[in-house]
């Protein structure tokens, strides 16, 4: 039974939400699609291939903002491109883990060069460019492994945690940091995220601004 590209794709992808990153098995994918394993084969060559479509499905379908809009000025973009792309690893279970472990498909370089070409159109070069764009990826990335690992954490962790606050009474400055970032019994991971990504954008607009 002849399958194609994208329904494999698209399976994959709802499988991996389903068992996660670590239990998505071909074996599984070619059951689910009710076809033997070789089918797949056809299509990609092992699994990390299958895994790179994955990703980039998943960036296609979620990541609103990947491109700079007409007139956007290279800070706006760099705020709304980052929290796009959380939301987007959010949106999918080990989302982040799968960004990490996968290459960028070359369809993907056109619109890697219309991003530099903004930085680069603002004063920076093409290497400074592409450092901002890497950096501001594997910020968001790492921070999303963490939300995501804590996540996973606390639905596996059956103990209760008390008074985490009683436990950092002999800590005065770590207690009244993290006494700012609770929000509801639980930390507040989108206020540090931001206040993460306003320092990176500070930092870059103080640099490009000591060029002249």
């Amino acid at each position: 039974m002849a399958i194609d590209r994208d329904r494999i794709v698209g399976e994959a992808l709802l499988l991996l939400n389903e068992v996660g990153i670590d239990k998505l098995t071909t074996r599984k994918l070619a059951e689910r699609l009710g076809v033997q394993q070789p089918a797949l084969y056809w299509h990609f060559r092992n699994k990390s291939a299958l895994l790179d479509a994955v990703n980039t499905e998943m960036l296609a379908r979620f990541h609103t903002h990947r491109l700079p809009a007409p007139g956007e000025d290279w800070i706006d973009f760099t705020f709304a491109n980052a929290r796009s792309m959380r939301k987007t690893l959010l949106s999918v279970r080990d989302g982040a883990r799968l960004t990490a472990g996968t290459r960028p498909s070359t369809s993907e370089f056109a619109d890697t060069e219309r991003v530099l070409k903004l930085y680069v159109d603002a004063g920076f070069s093409a290497e400074e460019a592409l450092n901002i764009s890497i950096s501001l990826a594997r910020y968001v990335v790492g921070y999303v492994l963490e939300e995501q690992g804590e996540r996973e954490r606390n639905d596996e962790d059956t103990d209760e945690n008390d008074d985490l606050g009683a436990e950092l009474a002999a800590f005065p400055i770590l207690a009244e940091a993290f006494e700012s970032l609770v929000n509801a019994g639980t930390i507040n991971t989108e206020k540090a995220f931001e206040s993460g990504l306003g320092d990176m954008v500070e930092g870059t607009r103080a640099r490009l601004a000591a060029k002249g």
